[in-house]
């Protein structure tokens, strides 16, 4: 039933490694066998080294002000991330499966063309993820700067930091895989111990006992799982398209697939719980645990550590935003296949600079970023959902190259369903999406349903076990096996 790899007219082949310049070439077509020399190992490396910027430190702030006490913040978090995690194991696993990144690999599940819905989540993700990561690092460079030398907080300094965030970040995503392993490695050392020094700085004035203020829904509970659900859950589900631009590196035929799940995992709890704990920390020695986290940081920090805070403001959001700007790249070519991998990221990199500067001329434009990736997050659970399901009821097989029908300009295949798509997991998708989207909270909005459970937050719960019902009795259950 698969599809031949043949020459047809106006098909585009596939590029692999790298060219004379050290340009990755490998775009959302299979990884060949010999270049997947990846380990679990590098996973966690890499994955780690994109979350101890401040964009992520500055999530433990936000369980803070939303009236939490320390503790209670930290287990919101922690407990969040695990549920989310439980949805992202498939997920973490797909990419060695199939050589592809997750968006591709959907196919399967939602059919060759019907994975344009997991590129489209990832695209619009990781280009507010963009933002969001610049806007803060560069925010804590000019805080940085400001008590350092005096240099005012403006238009104008801002627009600076930016750029160099920018033009870094665009440069390591363009050079591809091999590079951005090596700058997160870096970043995972460098970064890390300014956390952890952060951490230090802070000691003295830090209250490990604060019980919180007011909390934001009015009652102890309802903000708890607001916060679980916002940062934890939310954290977690929002990465689920771009796993797979990692793991496909990763040979199933060389890793235990129980290995690579475990320390997955185990990146992701780190990655998301120890930034956000610390920063929870940090907030409660802040002069005014209210003002924004990089301008905590900047002016409460000793002066040692605010020498250290320049560059690690200015630098610590390059991982993420690198990485972002990648799978970014990947999406846009899975569905414009005619684009090469960079050619896409060149074109991801300059809609991503022109959202950053419209959030500089226009900062009501920052909170409405914040509201929107919230709000992604209730179109990513429902998928990841489905997918994850296909993934068990298939016990991983796929064919691989069945899954890269549409990239090469053919149809057919035993993923083509009905004419690319999957009704039965579109439908459920979109049911589900919606589920999540009438009962969401947010500070700028909420659903029409946000307080069908008493102020409590379960749309990405509800949405979750709304797609996945739908789906297995559209289905019967049952999904294509491969022989």
């Amino acid at each position: 039933m698969g599809v031949e790899r043949q020459g047809a007219p106006g098909e585009v082949a596939p590029q692999h490694g790298a060219a004379p310049s050290g340009i990755e070439r490998n775009g959302v077509d299979r990884i060949p066998e010999a270049e997947r020399t990846s380990t679990p190992g590098t996973f966690f490396v890499v994955f780690v080294g994109g979350s101890v910027g401040l964009g992520a430190i500055a999530f433990g702030w936000l369980g803070m002000y939303f009236g939490l006490g320390l503790w209670a913040t930290i287990s919101a978090i922690a407990v969040g991330t695990i549920v989310g995690q439980i949805l992202l194991v498939p997920l973490i696993l797909i990419g060695s499966r199939t050589a592809t990144n997750n968006a591709t690999s959907s196919g399967a599940t939602f059919g060759v063309r019907g994975r344009f819905i997991g590129s489209g989540i990832g695209l619009l993700t990781c280009l507010f993820s963009v933002a969001l990561t610049v806007w803060t690092s560069g925010s804590a460079g000019v805080a940085a700067a400001g008590r350092l030398f005096g240099l005012p907080d403006n238009a104008g300094t801002q627009g600076v930091a930016y750029a160099l965030v920018a033009a870094v970040s665009v440069a390591v995503a363009i050079w591809g895989f091999r590079w951005l392993v090596r700058a997160t490695t870096i970043i995972c050392i460098v970064g890390g111990l300014l956390a952890v020094l952060m951490l230090v700085a802070f000691a003295g004035s830090i209250s490990w006992g604060y019980e919180g203020s007011q909390p934001l829904l009015g009652d102890f509970w309802p903000t708890w799982f607001l916060v679980a659900t916002t940062i934890g859950v939310s954290g977690a589900l929002l990465v689920c398209t771009i796993l797979g631009d990692w793991t496909r590196y990763i040979s199933s035929e060389r890793h235990s697939q129980s290995s690579l799940a475990w320390i997955g995992s185990l990146a992701i709890f780190i990655g998301f719980v120890v930034p956000a704990a610390i920063g929870a920390a940090v907030t409660t020695a802040f002069t005014d645990p209210a003002a924004p986290f990089t301008v905590g940081v900047a002016n409460d920090s000793p002066l040692w550590y605010a020498v250290l805070l320049l560059p690690f403001g200015v630098f610590g959001g390059v991982g993420l935003v690198a990485q972002s700007l990648y799978s970014a790249g990947l999406d846009l070519e899975a569905v414009v296949v005619r684009l090469t991998r960079a050619r896409a990221t060149v074109i991801i990199g300059v809609i991503g600079v022109v959202l950053v500067y419209l959030g500089l001329l226009a900062p009501t434009v920052q909170a409405a970023a914040t509201a929107a990736f919230i709000a992604f997050a209730e179109l990513a659970a429902p998928w990841a959902t489905i997918v994850g399901i296909g993934f068990l009821l298939t016990r991983g097989r796929y064919d691989a190259d069945d899954l890269q029908v549409f990239n090469r300009g053919r149809t057919g295949g035993r993923y083509w369903y009905s004419g690319g798509w999957s009704w039965q997991a579109a439908l459920a998708w979109a049911v589900g999406s919606i589920v999540g989207l009438l009962m969401i909270q947010t500070q700028l909005f909420q659903g029409p349903l946000a307080n069908i459970a008493a102020g409590v937050d379960i749309s990405l719960i509800a949405s979750s076990v709304v797609a996945a019902v739908l789906y297995l009795v559209l289905t019967g259950g049952r999904h294509v096996q491969v022989d």
